[in-house]
């Protein structure tokens, strides 16, 4: 059993994960079984049942864990995939919530959940440009104090150090600790510095608010998009899709203004591939029909 709670550390494990994770609240459980072990979806089936009892308040989805799978989803952490596509976020996320509770009366369908959140807490970090000016700081120089801080000094100042004897050139990366950084009074004792400006606390110049925000921001063309992700479970995906899709045709007139509602998943790859087969289908009957009408045509009569 190996388990991923929270954040990755590195951001290259964020790339070659395609489990959905979007923040410190999720996390991957990955679990091996014995050999002659009892069909996978057994399991999966007992666990979506006494999960969500035992632990109220947490969303459970079980991703495929075969590669066919995976490569049938093209990366997405399930087969459904029902995108809200609209300028209006905050619009798009209340329609998605109330197509979320219709799908969840669909029998078959499994794992529904929204994956983006806009519950996410942080810090709005305020500052005042007048206390800042007194001491000859701009809000230029707060900001990359805080990037240093938080985020390291190669996202404002990139440095490298050549070793004379390899020629290798390997970069240098200045970051506060972030366990020195674990509470609200440490982030305002941060000090801000600029060239010809003496040492500031952050708290000195700025304010602090709690607010929320999204967790993920997702675009398409530079819209906001909201997604709902579901599998399947006792029913086939075609059954299952064609639910869906008339659940989004009855909340139609409800969906906001100017925006999209667009099936895709595995269902698109099913739809186009049966599409295809039907046109080979009928490609094949009248090639079938044409060779027949030649080889019945009647021949020349002689003289």
């Amino acid at each position: 059993m190996v388990d991923n709670i929270g954040m990755p550390v590195s951001g290259i494990n964020m790339t070659y994960n395609s489990t959905g994770t979007i923040g410190t609240q999720d996390g991957d459980i990955q679990i091996k079984l014995n050999e002659d072990h009892r069909p996978t979806a057994d399991y999966i089936r007992t666990l979506r049942e006494e999960l969500p009892t035992r632990f109220p308040g947490t969303t459970f989805s079980f991703l495929p864990a075969d590669i066919i799978s995976q490569i049938l989803n093209f990366g997405a952490p399930a087969p459904i995939d029902l995108q809200v596509r609209g300028p209006n976020l905050a619009a798009n996320f209340a329609y998605a919530q109330d197509l979320l509770r219709r799908l969840r009366h669909i029998p078959g369908l499994v794992d529904a959940r929204i994956q983006q959140s806009l519950k996410s807490p942080g810090f709005n970090v305020d500052v005042d440009r007048t206390r800042a000016q007194f001491v000859g700081l701009t809000e230029r120089d707060v900001t990359n104090s805080l990037v240093v801080n938080l985020a390291g000094s190669s996202q404002v100042a990139p440095t490298y150090w050549l070793n004379p004897d390899t020629g290798v050139s390997y970069p240098i990366v200045m970051q506060t600790p972030q366990y020195q950084i674990d509470t609200l009074a440490a982030l305002k004792n941060l000090p801000i510095t600029a060239a010809g400006a003496p040492s500031q606390t952050l708290g000195g110049m700025a304010d602090f608010n709690r607010v929320t925000r999204s967790a993920v921001v997702s675009q398409y063309n530079i819209q906001a998009m909201i997604q709902i992700y579901a599998t399947t479970q006792g029913r086939d995906l075609g059954a299952v899709a064609a639910d869906v899709q008339k659940v989004v045709d009855e909340t139609a007139k409800d969906a906001p203004r100017g925006a999209q509602v667009v099936l895709l998943g595995q269902v698109r790859t099913m739809n186009n591939a049966f599409a295809g087969l039907l046109f080979g289908l009928l490609g094949a009957i009248v090639l079938i029909y044409l060779l027949i009408v030649v080889n019945s045509s009647p021949g020349a009569i002689p003289s």
